[in-house]
């Protein structure tokens, strides 16, 4: 009896674990479309990604940015730095840039409150300075507003006023600005409704940080999160319109939380963000490394995380060697007003259900045009030809960590829906990514040799 019980336990929890698997099993794919006659945004490169950063407190290289080119072995495109709204254009920082061959990216702070921002004398000036620069400059004004930490949170509708009185100013008086939206990687629920606007927007920015505990507090474990995932929420929103900016990235080597180092954990994390840039996210035009030793240049309250790199030799080479990449750029690019095909990139989650590749009902929006009404599980897929199609769809709750909230995921097969519409969808086993072509002729997609999707 004993022998019997336990082999239909056993048995029972094997069927548990198959159907698991093959029911709703997490992929990791990347799906590559092309957007044609795409017109690229001010300043965006056809390809690559701008190398930047932040060393205006590195005191091991006194701040210097040749310094910093010198040690990581790669002229840098862009340096930025922080100015408080109301005070004056920083005209020479901004020569001190130029002169080491860079562009300037200011994160331009408005920390007494949106009230003070107006069009008046001080606004003015500061446009008509930064238009005298002769450079591009990618201007990041009041970043981080889907936070509760930023003085200018809250209010949707009045940021959305002062970001477009900004970006008209700045339209008039200052047409080499570059106007970065820029939020952090959480909370995600609230992004999207502080969006000022595809025609006032210029680029979207992400700033994210890898830590081994989020708030100083060892209750808050984050070493398993993945700079990917960390990125994926704004680049599958925004990247299939907007070039992607990470405004900020950096990764903790040692935190005052336990007093312990943890500089494998800053390679690792270094290096899965800046080697998978060039080829799944080819809509990331620029990074910036937040270059800061917390404990040292932080104010009170803040000094809890080391970010540097040119004070550990190994993180150093580490990021060396990755940014010496041909995709990493030292040099920004004129505007261009001609259009081209671009690559874009898709890398939300996606699951399978019996042996099928299920992808979240947006994409085939976002990604391939399509117009869709919902009710129910049900979905009808159009696209504007007069082929309309119903398809069922599979919700699937999305585990706390791939984004940054619990949410749920409505799929849609993908051969299903891009096959209806005469896509062709190719999967390479190599990457583990699927490459979706036009639709040509309308002729029937040829199954997969490598997977069903």
């Amino acid at each position: 009896m004993t022998i019997l019980k336990t082999a239909k336990i056993f048995l029972f929890t094997m069927l548990l674990v198959m159907f698991a698997g093959c029911a709703y099993a997490q992929e990791d794919i990347t799906i590559y479309t092309v957007k044609e006659n795409y017109k690229p945004a001010k300043y965006e490169p056809s390809k690559g990604i701008y190398l930047g950063a932040y060393v205006l407190q590195d005191t091991v290289i006194n701040a210097s940015m040749e310094k910093f080119n010198q040690l990581t072995g790669k002229k840098h495109a862009s340096f930025f730095r922080y100015v408080g709204y109301g005070k004056p254009f920083p005209k020479e920082w901004v020569e001190q840039v130029k002169a080491a061959g860079a562009v300037p990216h200011i994160a331009w702070e408005p920390n007494d409150g949106l009230d003070v921002v107006k069009d008046n004398e001080y606004l003015r000036t500061f446009a008509k300075e930064a238009g005298k620069a002769s450079v591009p400059i990618f201007l990041r004004y009041a970043s981080e507003m889907n936070g509760t930490w930023c003085t200018y949170s809250g209010s949707t509708k009045e940021y959305i006023e002062k970001w477009k009185l900004i970006h008209n100013v700045m339209e008039e008086e200052a047409p080499n600005v570059i106007m970065v939206w820029t939020v952090f990687t959480f909370p995600d629920y609230n992004i999207t409704s502080y969006y000022p606007g595809d025609q006032y927007v210029d680029w979207v920015g992400v700033n994210i940080y890898n830590v081994v505990y989020h708030n100083g507090n060892l209750r808050e474990k984050a070493v398993h999160e993945d700079p990917l995932d960390l990125l994926n929420f704004v680049y599958n929103t925004f990247s299939h319109k907007k070039p992607i900016q990470i405004s900020e990235y950096g990764a903790t080597h040692y935190t005052t939380t336990d007093g312990k180092y943890y500089v494998d954990f800053a390679r690792q994390k270094i290096a899965r963000i800046y080697a998978n840039l060039p080829t799944k996210y080819p809509r990331v035009k620029s990074i910036f490394y937040f270059d800061v030793n917390n404990l040292v240049n932080a104010p009170e309250g803040r000094k809890i995380n080391d970010y540097s790199i040119t004070n550990d030799e190994n993180i150093l080479n580490t990021y060396a060697k990755l940014t010496s990449s041909k995709s990493y750029l030292s040099d920004v690019v004129e505007s261009s007003s001609e259009t081209s095909d671009e690559k874009l990139s898709y890398r939300g989650y996606t699951f399978s259900s019996r042996g099928r590749t299920y992808v979240d009902a947006d994409f085939f929006k976002t990604h391939l045009g399509l117009r869709m009404t919902i009710k129910g599980s049900t979905v009808w897929l159009s696209d504007g030809k007069g082929n309309v199609y119903d398809f069922t769809m599979l919700s699937r709750r999305v585990p706390k960590g791939y984004y940054n909230s619990y949410k749920y995921v409505r799929g849609l097969q993908l051969r299903e829906v891009a096959s209806k519409f005469g896509y062709k969808v190719i999967y390479n086993k190599s990457d583990n990514s699927v490459t979706i072509l036009g639709r040509g002729d309308g002729s029937p997609v040829p199954p997969s040799q490598d997977k069903v999707l």
